[in-house]
């Protein structure tokens, strides 16, 4: 739908965000969109709003970080693996075209995800309190410090032990492999 077409604009999010009358206007309609998806996988009619089966819009939830909403960010992460995964016989929305569905969960559960035509990866809420990525020769570690499966918001975040004051890293950053720090609670960080 137009409605979910409206979101597809993952390479210049505040471009997109100026096109609202006004940030807390983009945060409340972003927020109505996903609110009222459907839970659950499988579902091939799934209405006007959020559906994680189609490929194009499902930067969506990462949209809420250049909006200055992290914690909205991680909690819609954090929704769609628990909700629109399964691994039973209908274990994904939609086809999984070229393992774009699996691809996006595998980076959404290590933290961060990338957007495409960038070198820029969004950074959401990690779902394993570690993991290994080899880049090459070199290894990545991602720590969720604080790790439980209550604890999806992010306090703060380091990547090798320089904290980061933006919602977002890149590839050059980690290229050389390091460490992702996320440190974890029940509650969203302050704003």
């Amino acid at each position: 739908s137009a409605m979910q077409w409206r979101w597809s604009v993952p390479y210049d999010p505040e471009g997109l965000i100026s096109l609202f009358k006004s940030k807390d206007y983009f945060i409340g309609e972003l927020e109505n969109y996903m609110a009222n998806a459907k839970a659950g996988p499988g579902g091939w009619n799934p209405g006007g709003y959020y559906w994680h089966g189609n490929e194009p819009y499902i930067n969506a939830p990462y949209l809420f970080n250049a909006a200055g909403r992290p914690d909205l960010t991680q909690k819609w992460v954090r929704w769609i693996l628990e909700n629109e995964y399964s691994d039973d016989y209908v274990g994904l929305d939609g086809n999984d075209d070229g393992g774009t569905l699996s691809s996006w969960y595998v980076f959404s559960a290590l933290g961060f995800y990338p957007i495409a035509g960038t070198t820029r990866y969004e950074l959401g809420t990690p779902l394993f309190e570690k993991a290994d990525v080899q880049i090459g020769d070199r290894a990545l570690t991602v720590v969720a410090a604080n790790y439980s499966p209550k604890n999806c918001y992010v306090q703060k975040v380091t990547l090798n032990g320089t904290p980061l004051d933006r919602t977002y890293i890149t590839h050059d950053e980690i290229a050389n492999g390091g460490t992702l720090r996320f440190e974890m609670s029940p509650s969203p960080a302050v704003q």
